[in-house]
C-alpha cells in the first residue's frame, strides 16, 4: 500500500509540475499530463482498495485483484481525459469506454458455477 501511495503522490507532483512549468503548446505536454493523472488515479485506487477500514465485514481484495481494478480505473480515466483533450468526448463515447471497462471487470470477476 505504501508503494501505491508513493506512486500516487509522485504522479500528482509530476502533473502539478507539468501544469505550472510547461507550455501547453508543446506537443508532449498534454500527453504527459493525461498519463500522469491516469497513473495517479490508478495508483490511488489500488491504495484505497488495499486499506482496511475498521468494522468492515467483507474481506479486502487480494493484491492482484486490487492491482487489476486500479489499472482498469486508471485506464478509464486516461482514455476519458485523452478523448476530452482531442475533443472526441461525448456522452456516447464515454458510455462505451465506461461500459467496456465495466463488462471486462464483470467477466474477469465472475466465479464459475459448480458442476452439481
Amino acid at each position: 500500500m505504501r508503494v501505491a501511495g508513493a506512486l500516487t503522490m509522485a504522479a500528482l507532483l509530476a502533473a502539478i509540475a507539468i501544469v505550472l512549468l510547461v507550455d501547453p503548446e508543446r506537443p508532449w505536454a498534454v500527453a504527459a499530463l493525461v498519463i500522469s493523472v491516469g497513473i495517479a488515479v490508478g495508483a490511488g485506487a489500488v491504495a484505497w482498495q488495499r486499506r482496511a477500514p475498521p468494522g468492515r465485514r467483507r474481506p479486502r481484495p487480494t493484491g492482484t485483484r486490487a492491482l487489476r481494478r486500479g489499472i482498469e480505473i486508471g485506464l478509464a480515466a486516461t482514455l476519458l481525459l485523452w478523448l476530452r483533450a482531442i475533443d472526441g468526448l461525448s456522452i456516447i463515447t464515454a458510455a462505451f469506454v465506461i461500459g467496456t471497462i465495466f463488462v471486462g471487470e464483470a467477466v474477469l470477476s465472475a466465479r464459475p458455477q459448480s458442476q452439481r
